[in-house]
């Protein structure tokens, strides 16, 4: 019954697609001009800001733009675009006084046109420009708030729903690794039991960008198998604000505050998450005993030096808990009981700054912990005690101290070199290891010919525990087809330590090391982008446990992904297509024998459409996902059968609708988001009885659907702008 007036509110909200809008009532200045080259040349793509706002345009093929904006005063006018130094203009802004400016661009940046493109480069100077989802289209885009859940709807994702993890382009999850501010941070989802999914322990928020890498990423990162996400926290905001949510799972405060001069700002937040309510209403298939129960806390100071520095230090934390029962598939009568707690750390200190004689520092240092504590107990079901019990505390650290200097050298060159240090200890019970890691990488990124661009890099990796080291080279081409075309091609191996439960068991173990061979083509307008590549990772010494713990694991992903993106054919609409084709197998783990892994689909296809109602002063966002079936390992065939069973194909249709009512002087916003809005079942795998291969149980999500309805209120700063996705 739920789910048939979701539906049905579902169908409401679509009809409501072709009613006109109408304009905001609220007095507004109107910004426009035109942007071109050395005053003659219009230029398209141009992404113009107002600096410490949300207000901003892009240009189109004229090189024109307009915006609306309920600013006063005096403000800067940023104007950025791929390839050029960025332009900056006074303006002053009079309440309902339409104001004209044109930005002239000069001088051509020295930086690489691939570089600046292609999507999985990074290019330390100026990460956001490369970011592909910005916040915005995160909340807008995942209905659970979670930054994973956004990026599953682009190409190379795997729509894995039982762990919190991302999976890309045949990898496992932990062959994805997530960075902020440069600097790797290790359990950046909650902890979970095993086969239920967790969301990021950060919240969208905090950071100004999202940038995701499929693969064949910049040398000056390394220890990710398959992927990267690279995150970087806000800078120092224009004015002080706070924040506040309410939801029947959650509350939320937020703020931040300019202290001095107006170039420091201090802040911090807290949220409390506790699912009980919602499993009173929503039992869900998990037999919770105890209902999930967050505590997050974070901190951060951010300043702009007087030497034109900036200094950034944040940390984040909290606490978890929650229990379970699930059935014991061995034997009939017998009830597992699960109990999770959690305690986590996360804590980094960055510096950038211009030195003498064009060189540019960038400094950064960590420190996380993750501490989880496992309990399990059977019970049986007519009340006798359990026979069984016990404990599994397992510990993490990670210390890392990183270095980048980079400048320009000759005309058309760019030079980076580099190095750091990771200090890891882990623990589980008795069974402990420590490692110190260093590696060194030096990158150049030149021009070859005004179409022609290279980057060509070289990692150097060494771990005391492993007790050797490896070279690491990378190289991309890209050539310019006009100034929207690029065709690139690149290369990259990358190694990886086995993973922590391998390395407990056993420290003489080699590292695991993939190939990368990418081709593609990409096309980019001011409202258009169309993307496409091939792909083939060769993998070798993946660890393997059929016989004991070794490195003779090998496998291979190759396949093709298209990516198209309009906010221009359809008034008021962004929306934007995925589809990835992959064809992977494996031998490592316990597989006898190459195989197509359990968490690769061969199909999987995303559809995304969003639109603004002025009018009602609603945005609505649509999200479908599906993937074909994946395949799982039934005991009950032979081996000349393994991974030959699929489960059905997964189908997921998304709501997320966010209204702005007018509350006096704050900005407040109400978020209502449905996962699965349909209801289809949804199959992740099986789970086989070791004793009885008959009996098996299915791998279902939690919730089926899932939904979210919060309210959220700002003052200081107007952040209904970064729930509606730029209107």
């Amino acid at each position: 019954m739920q789910t048939r007036l979701i539906f049905s509110l579902l169908i409401i909200l679509t009809a409501l697609l072709w009613r006109p809008l109408d304009s905001f009532a609220q007095p507004k200045t109107t910004v426009t001009g035109k942007a071109t080259y050395n005053g003659i040349r219009p230029l398209a793509g141009v992404s113009l800001t107002l600096a410490d706002t949300y207000d901003g345009a892009t240009t189109d093929a004229r090189g024109e733009f307009r915006f609306d904006t309920e600013e006063t005063g005096t403000f800067r006018l940023v104007a950025k675009l791929d390839g050029f130094v960025e332009v900056t203009v006074p303006l002053v802004l009079e309440a309902g006084k339409a104001v004209r400016v044109n930005v002239a661009f000069t001088t051509k940046s020295v930086q690489l046109n691939d570089v600046v493109v292609r999507p999985r480069l990074f290019d330390l100077s100026d990460r956001n420009k490369y970011t592909t989802l910005n916040v915005r289209e995160i909340q807008t885009t995942a209905t659970d708030g979670n930054i994973h859940s956004a990026l599953r709807t682009l190409p190379g994702a795997q729509a894995v729903g039982e762990s919190g993890d991302l999976f890309v382009r045949g990898g496992t999850g932990t062959e994805t690794k997530v960075f902020i501010d440069g600097l790797q941070v290790n359990n950046f989802t909650y902890s979970s039991p095993s086969n239920l999914s967790s969301r990021s322990r950060f919240a969208p928020g905090t950071f100004k960008g999202t940038f995701f890498s499929t693969g064949g990423y910049s040398a000056q990162y390394g220890q990710a198998l398959s992927s990267a996400v690279m995150l970087e926290t806000e800078d120092v905001p224009g004015r002080s604000s706070a924040e506040f949510m309410v939801s029947p799972i959650l509350v939320s405060a937020t703020a931040q505050q300019l202290v001095g001069d107006g170039n420091t700002v201090v802040g911090g937040g807290l949220m409390h998450t506790n699912l009980s309510l919602y499993r009173a209403i929503e039992p869900g298939t998990i037999r919770f005993t105890q209902s999930p129960r967050f505590w997050d806390g974070n901190a951060f100071l951010r300043r702009k030096t007087k030497t034109g520095g900036v200094l950034k230090a944040f940390v984040n934390g909290g606490y978890s808990s929650m229990g379970l029962n699930r059935g014991n598939l061995d034997f009939e009568g017998l009830t597992n009981q699960i109990g999770l707690a959690n305690r986590n750390l996360y804590s980094n200190v960055t510096y950038r700054q211009a030195l003498k004689n064009g060189w540019r520092l960038q400094v950064g240092a960590s420190y996380g912990r993750n501490q989880d504590r496992t309990t399990i107990g059977l019970k049986v079901e007519n009340g006798l005690r359990g026979d069984s019990s016990m404990a599994v505390t397992d510990a993490s650290t990670l210390g890392q101290v990183r270095t980048v200097f980079s400048r320009n050298v000759l005309d058309r060159t760019r030079l980076f070199v580099g190095s750091e240090y990771q200090f890891v200890r882990e623990a589980r019970n008795q069974h402990r290891f420590t490692d110190h890691y260093t590696a060194q990488f030096a990158e150049v990124e030149t021009y070859l010919t005004d179409r022609l661009s290279a980057r060509l890099g070289l990692r150097a990796e060494q771990s005391t525990l492993l007790r050797q080291g490896n070279l690491a080279p990378r190289l991309a081409l890209g050539y310019s087809l006009g100034e929207q075309g690029l065709l690139s091609a690149s290369y990259g191996r990358f190694y990886q330590k086995p993973d922590r439960p391998f390395l407990l068991q056993n420290n003489r173990l080699d590292y695991t090391a993939a190939d990368h061979y990418i081709l593609s083509f990409q096309r980019l307008t001011a409202d258009r982008t169309f993307r496409t590549e091939l792909f083939h990772k060769q993998y070798s010494g993946l660890v393997r446990t059929l016989t004991g713990l070794d490195n003779g694991g090998r496998g291979y992903a190759r396949g093709l992904e298209v990516f198209w993106r309009d906010r221009k054919s359809l008034k008021n609409v962004d929306y934007w297509v995925s589809y990835s084709m992959l064809d992977t197998k494996r031998q490592f783990l316990n597989y006898p024998t190459l195989a197509q892994p359990s968490f690769a689909a061969r199909h999987t296809a995303s559809v995304v459409v969003k639109r603004f109602f002025t009018a009602l002063k609603m945005n609505l966002g649509l999200n479908y996902t599906y993937a074909s079936g994946r395949p799982y390992a039934n005991p009950n065939r032979p081996a000349s059968e393994f991974m030959a069973d699929r489960t059905i194909d997964y189908h997921n249709l998304g709501l997320n609708l966010v209204y702005l009512p007018t509350i006096k002087k704050t900005f407040s916003v109400v978020v209502l988001t449905v996962s699965n809005i349909l209801g289809n079942r949804q199959v992740f795998g099986y789970e086989y009885a070791g004793s009885n291969p008959g009996r098996r149980e299915a791998i279902v999500p939690a919730n089926n659907p899932f939904i979210f309805l919060g309210f959220i209120t700002s003052l200081g700063i107007d952040r209904r702008q970064e729930i509606i996705n730029g209107q």
